[in-house]
């Protein structure tokens, strides 16, 4: 079930049925360790089979890889649930999750511990860990044919010799009690059918915006809170407040499953802005709505909170790198005489970082730019009248006073959360204001009391974001990692000697992500799923990127032939770097990359 592209699955050997493969296992016990590679192949049980990918080198290193295949036949799920791509993809969200709950419930996830170097260790089994957002992984997929469960196993061991009775314990019962959870007769059919249903209906939703000259919804009954600053799980309602879209924003929506649906509709080509005091739901909304680029569990309190997949939440970042970007936009006529239309730095400012992430977004081609004064540079945002008149000769142009060009010119949305400045309220399509957690539609009085306030003059004349260069290309081989990499976590990964960290990438919501994020520059370094080798133009890297993983699913990341069930697919944005997402991505963040603008001499 390995998408063509990357790297060739290997093919391995029908070694014998589960009998077979408890016999091999306890005849083995207590002779060396790597022994079990002799069991890597595939193995026939009653129902699927099970291949050992690749069996780890000794205790100590990472688990060995495994998958079963189970048939159609066998699992017996309604062809209706797997009938398209995204009906495909939830089924397998659905596998998954009881997948999970049956390792922690029966505790298969445990590995043995303790008694020193001569004690057990091993012996648990590890699936994907699934989170509120339903993404397209590698851990299960669903085809026509049938059902793959990739999962890692810890091969049990007693100081470096094979444990031959708990490996057959492990392999021959714990495996075919969790592929249990991996047939129709385990689920509770009309929640089964629930959850694709409504995760196909979210992902119409999101198809069917700009038909509608929308780029976002938030529908009415939502839970937008969560349950903790640790948790992403919903806040219980009550005390939480569900929204409700004010009557002037509400649009009806119908679709394929649920029928009719009611929220308010956020409008291409708008400048949104959303006020209120502290602690009143600002930024819960913006934060919820930023998660809106993905389908998420029908109980997650955000099902069908939708946006265009292509958005972008920009923030400061202090210290990142920033290569060949046109900022000028934003700053121009530096002290040091520097060119802001290629600028680049190893140590960017708050605000030299929000415009290099703004940038970055518009050459990616993102359709809605999301900032939370929070989080975004004051001095990237506005500038009021008093800073004018004693700082005349200030390099910086705010945000404020561009956001009617960028929104014009290049057909963006912006949605800000501002409850500390007026300087937007002149700028601003559609005012809202968060009451207790209510939304109010504001807009009117807004722009009442905007007239009496002095506000950035945007300036005359062209438009600014024009005559910016089109984009930027990566030399590919400059990529390449020296040293060892590593995922660690969400939001940082070991590069050789460098290390990306993405925490201002807060869209990325997974490990697993990460991981294909890391996946993906490996691939471009050695010049494959590009569309072309040396120099190539960022945006055309991540239209390859996206054809393939549309062609062939998140399986085209694959490497070494090794199955990897830790993938989940990232968005164009998170990758690309500058597109829809935060501040930059990933190649963007590398400070090794070697950039140049198109049209530009190396």
């Amino acid at each position: 079930m390995v998408a063509v592209g990357a790297a060739e699955p290997v093919v391995l050997a029908v070694l014998g049925d589960a009998s077979d493969l408890d016999t091999w296992l306890r005849r083995h016990d207590n002779r060396p360790y790597p022994a079990y590679h002799d069991i890597e192949g595939t193995w026939t049980f009653p129902g699927f089979t099970f291949t050992l990918d690749h069996a780890q080198a000794d205790p100590y290193a990472s688990p060995s890889k495994a998958h079963v295949r189970i048939p159609h036949a066998t699992a017996k799920f309604p062809a209706s649930l797997y009938a398209s791509r995204v009906r495909k993809i939830a089924l397998a969200d659905y596998v998954l999750r009881a997948l999970y709950d049956m390792c922690v419930s029966k505790r298969y996830d445990q590995h043995l511990s303790g008694g020193g170097w001569s004690g057990g260790k091993g012996g648990q089994l590890e699936v994907d860990r699934p989170g509120q957002q339903v993404l397209e992984r590698t851990a299960v997929l669903v085809d026509d044919e049938g059902i793959e469960v990739r999962f890692l196993v810890g091969l049990p061991a007693r100081g470096r010799s094979i444990m031959g009775a708990f490996a057959a314990t492990v392999l021959c019962e714990h495996v075919p009690a969790l592929v249990a959870a991996a047939y129709f007769a385990h689920h509770d059919a009309a929640h089964l059918a629930a959850h694709v249903d409504a995760v196909e209906d979210q992902d119409a939703l999101r198809a069917m915006l700009p038909t509608h000259g929308l780029v976002g919804f938030v529908p009415n009954g939502a839970v937008l809170a969560r349950e903790s600053g640790a948790s992403d799980r919903p806040m219980a309602s009550p005390p939480a407040v569900r929204f409700e879209s004010p009557e002037s924003l509400r649009v009806t929506l119908e679709l394929p499953n649920r029928g009719a649906i009611s929220g308010m509709g956020i409008r291409k080509q708008a400048v949104y802005v959303c006020l209120g005091g502290g602690f009143h739901g600002k930024s819960t909304f913006l934060a919820a709505l930023a998660r809106g680029a993905y389908n998420h569990v029908p109980d997650d309190g955000r099902a069908f909170v939708s946006l265009v997949p292509s958005a972008v939440s920009v923030r400061s970042e202090d210290g990142r790198p920033v290569r060949s970007v046109d900022i000028s936009p934003f700053i121009a006529n530096l002290p040091d005489g520097s060119d802001t239309s290629a600028f680049t730095t190893s140590n960017a400012s708050g605000s030299t970082s929000c415009a290099a992430g703004f940038m970055e977004a518009l050459e990616l081609g993102t359709d809605v730019v999301i900032l939370d004064e929070d989080t975004t540079a004051s001095n990237f945002l506005v500038r009021d009248a008093a800073m004018q008149t004693l700082v005349p000769n200030e390099p910086i142009t705010p945000l404020a006073v561009r956001a009617r060009d960028v929104v014009e010119h290049k057909g963006l949305t912006m949605v800000l959360v501002c409850g500390s400045s007026s300087a937007f309220l002149s700028a601003a399509d559609v005012v809202v204001q968060m009451d207790a957690y209510r939304m109010l539609d504001v807009t009117a009085r807004a722009h009442e009391v905007a007239q009496g306030v002095a506000a950035c003059a945007p300036p005359r004349g062209a438009s600014v974001f024009g005559g910016a260069r089109a984009g930027r290309a990566v030399e590919l081989a400059s990529l390449a990692a020296h040293g060892k990499v590593a995922t660690r976590g969400a939001f940082q990964v070991q590069w050789g000697d460098e290390t990306l960290d993405l925490h201002a990438v807060p869209q990325l919501v997974t490990p697993s992500q990460t991981r294909a994020i890391e996946a993906v520059l490996r691939h471009w370094a050695h010049g494959r799923l590009a569309p072309s080798a040396g120099r190539v133009p960022l945006r055309s890297l991540v239209d390859e990127l996206e054809a393939h993983m549309d062609k062939h699913g998140v399986d085209v990341l694959q490497d070494y032939g090794r199955l990897d069930g830790f993938l989940a697919r990232p968005r164009r944005v998170d990758v690309g770097a500058a597109g829809m997402y935060t501040q930059l991505t990933p190649v963007n963040r590398l400070r090794q990359a070697q950039w140049a603008q198109l049209g530009a001499d190396a």
